[in-house]
This record gives structure tokens, sequence and C-alpha cells, in this order.
């Protein structure tokens, strides 16, 4: 029989192997992980480890673990200042319907119409930091030539809304149609749960599962995620409201929260990786307020990366 003492005993070693293993975790992801300027920052010069994370890259898929995220928005447009300046990538699709972006894309081209009046119909989009973005592509698309400007378009369909269990794999056939003909580096701005390559946890193969199939290697996903903060979503009571979250315990979210830096770019292709075949839960807000706000992921498996923000606030909607 097994006395009290054992078990205590067991107890302790088990506490302590797992303590361990999050601090060696933890020491893992300070030594190669990118620490990253605020998401206001001017500067790009902290992403130039981009040049050799995406040197054989033909699409990036740009995620974020919410709609309605003011950083993940700003730390978006400061990576695609980047990705259009130094490494040639001219085209962005978004998850969103093209009759929106169609105007969008003659504005960041030629300056035609009031951008705020073109994106009042955006939702979750109509918001201060892609204000700010589309003004920035089109401050770049000033200073180019015709054949070097940067163009917008959308890869989602209305009708698709109707075919929930078809409506990736379709978004996904327009993205790779569009790229055919366009023969551009590509940029990919979607929520997480579209974007990922492999979501066989959840049973689901999304529009990053059927764009994997085409480009292989040549397609490179950054996943967003957060601990704790304030979003924007839908209500259908209030229209856009700001709701608070704290991440799960025993999340991925929680062991990036304990890193050194508030915003760090997490490489899962740096070995040894001890979270290779881990499988835990990062923050997934959808654009209703719903009970469940994770989802669980495989590093290296359904993103190439994660850009972690400690603690984030609710996208500003534009006035």
């Amino acid at each position: 029989m097994i006395s009290r003492c054992m078990i205590i005993s067991m107890l302790l070693i088990s506490v302590g192997i797992t303590t361990y293993s999050q601090d060696a975790t933890t020491k893992w992801i300070n030594e190669n992980a990118y620490p990253l300027q605020p998401d206001t920052a001017q500067s790009t010069e902290d992403l130039h480890f981009l040049k050799s994370e995406l040197k054989h890259n033909l699409v990036i898929g740009l995620g974020e673990a919410s709609h309605g995220t003011r950083e993940f928005y700003n730390q978006k447009q400061r990576i695609i200042s980047y990705l259009i300046t130094h490494l040639g990538y001219k085209r962005i699709g978004f998850e969103m319907q093209d009759k929106f972006l169609e105007p969008v894309n003659a504005y960041v081209q030629n300056g035609t119409g009031d951008l705020k009046v073109i994106m009042k119909d955006m939702v979750l989009y109509n918001t201060e930091e892609i204000y700010h973005l589309f003004q920035s592509i089109r401050q770049y698309n000033n200073r180019q030539p015709a054949f070097q400007k940067v163009s917008i378009y959308g890869f989602d369909r209305e009708e698709f809304a109707g075919d929930p269990f078809n409506r990736d794999r379709l978004m996904a056939e327009n993205m790779i149609a569009d790229q055919s003909k366009h023969k551009q580096k590509t940029i990919l701005w979607a929520h997480n749960i579209h974007i990922a390559k492999d979501t066989i946890i959840a049973q689901y193969r999304g529009m990053g599962y059927h764009v994997k199939q085409q480009y292989g290697a040549q397609f490179y996903v950054l996943g967003f995620d957060t601990f704790n903060g304030s979003v924007t979503v839908i209500s259908q009571d209030e229209g856009l409201v700001s709701k608070d979250f704290t991440a799960p315990g025993e999340s991925f979210s929680e062991m990036f929260s304990k890193a050194s830096h508030p915003t760090i770019y997490i490489p899962f292709n740096k070995a040894p990786n001890p979270l290779t075949n881990q499988q835990r839960d990062i923050t997934n807000i959808y654009a209703n307020w719903t009970e469940s706000r994770a989802r669980p992921i495989k590093p290296g498996v359904d993103f190439d990366a994660i850009l972690f923000i400690k603690t984030t606030s609710a996208s500003r909607i534009l006035k």
C-alpha cells in the first residue's frame, strides 16, 4: 500500500518536473523569439529577420485572433509596409467581399473617392487602424510607376456565406486564381481560423489548408495571439461593442505571456523546439461574442510562427 508520504513525494516530483518544463520552454522562447517594437512604432528596422524567414516565400498569410484588435491591425500594417518596401509583395487579399474592396483599390491606386465613405460598410474592418493602412499604401503608390503599385482585392463572396462548409475552399480557389493571373507575391489577411494550414484538431479544413496544397513551402502563415485585454465584436442588440477577456490557464497564450518582452515574434522552425508536438489553446474570438474564446493549435503545423502581444485593446471604429 502506498503511504501518504510517498504520495506527497510523487506529487512534489510531478510539480517539480512540470515547473522545470515550463521554465525551459519560457527560456527557449526568450532565446529564440524576436522582440518587436510597439504597434505604434514608425520604424520597421526590427523586422529585418523576415528576409530569412520568407526567403523562398510566394504567399504569406497574416492571421488574427479576432477581427477587432487594435494592436493586431497596427502590427500587421508594420509588417505589410516591410513586405512591400523590402521584399517585393504587391498584392493584398482580404477576407472580405470584393465589392467592398474594389473602391478601396481604386483609392490606393489613384486616389479616387473619399476613403472614409468607402469604408463605412466594412463593419469590423471600418476602423482607424485599417484606414491608416490604406492611406499608407496610397502614399507608397503615389511614389511608384503603375507596374510597381500595390493592389488590393477581396477573396470572399456574398454567396459563400450560405455555404459555410465550402466557404474556405472557395475563398482559397479565388485567391489561387488571382495569384495565377497577377503572378505577384501576395499577402493574405484573414482570421486565424481561416488562414491556419492545418485544422484537423477541429475536424475542419480551412482556407490555409487548401492554399498549402497549391503552394507547399512557398506558403508561410503567421498567426496572431494575445493573453488579455479588450476586443470589438458584433452584438445583435447593440451593434459594435467592446468586451474584456483573459485567456484560459494552461494555454499557449498564458505560456507566451511569461516571456520577457510583451510583444514577440515566435518562429517555430528553430530546433530543438520544446513546443513541437504540443497541443494547447490560443485565443480565438469570433466576430460575435461567444462563450468559448480559445482553440487548440499545433505549433509548426497550423502556423509557421506566432506574433504574440500580451495585452491588447479594442479596435477603434472609424467616425
